[in-house]
């Protein structure tokens, strides 16, 4: 499949999706008012504490705008797709894409672009830049760059990790205990790492790379302490989202590959 193929397949889509404009816009609103609550909460409970782990309420507020960015921007093209996988492996309806004469896995995840997902943008874009302000960074370029690299790793790692599990469709069929897993933990990375025991920040760096989405270029952009990357190491971030996803990737083409049927 081509890029030119791809972007206009999701053209299609977004033109699909924009024709019940007024069901749109409902949706996208009660978005921002569900992750607006998430903000509150968040700010409600550094409230009480004044800061966690030496993080105050702007710097929290930056830590889990990066990952909400990131993550609309990445399960814009994964999320809806790969949950929706297993019900389609389940019918036998998956078929109809392996006879394509395209790339599956693209042509799957153009198919089902989310364009609500903009909503999340709207809000953690909005506060990412108040954070920003009310912190005064004084950034030089780089620092800009950094962030911007760290948007695209963050969301190539959430995206990567949603197309893995999308791939155990192939193996076990069933995999709503898996998305609900990936939730939990990502609910560690709206709040600093440190806060956690070592097994936790460990889990979240060598077992599954959540603490690469957020927490480790925050910690580099405001000048933490990043627990287990050392500073010289920081730079090197933002590339283990396109690793991830590159595996994730191979994955969940070779799963494909491989599948004969739900129940074969």
């Amino acid at each position: 499949m081509t890029i030119q193929l791809f972007g206009k397949l999701v053209r299609l889509l977004m033109k699909e999706r924009m024709a019940y404009r007024a069901d749109f816009i409902l949706s996208a609103f009660a978005q921002i008012i569900s992750y607006a609550g998430d903000y509150i909460v968040i700010w409600l409970f550094i409230e009480q504490f004044h800061n966690l782990a030496g993080w105050t309420w702007p710097e929290i507020a930056f830590l889990y705008s990066i990952g909400l960015f990131s993550y609309a921007i990445g399960a814009s093209f994964s999320f809806v797709q790969m949950r929706e996988l297993e019900g389609q492996v389940k019918q036998g309806t998956f078929e109809t894409i392996l006879i394509k004469p395209v790339n599956p896995y693209f042509y799957f995840v153009s198919r089902g672009f989310n364009l609500a997902y903009i909503a999340h943008i709207a809000i953690s874009g909005s506060v990412l830049i108040w954070a920003m302000i009310k912190l005064g960074l004084q950034w030089t370029w780089l620092d800009y760059v950094y962030l911007i690299l760290a948007l695209i790793g963050g969301a190539l790692i959430q995206a990567g990790l949603l197309t893995a599990i999308g791939a155990m469709s192939f193996i076990w069929v069933r995999t709503g205990f898996l998305f609900s897993l990936f939730f939990r933990l990502k609910d560690f990375i709206s709040y600093p790492l440190p806060i956690f025991g070592s097994f936790v920040q460990l889990l979240l760096t060598v077992g599954v790379p959540l603490a690469f989405i957020n927490f480790y270029p925050a910690a580099f952009l405001l000048s933490k302490e990043a627990l287990l990357i050392p500073q010289w190491a920081m730079w090197a971030v933002p590339a283990v989202g396109p690793v991830c996803y590159w595996i994730s990737y191979r994955f969940w083409m070779y799963s494909a590959n491989k599948y004969q049927g739900a129940g074969g």
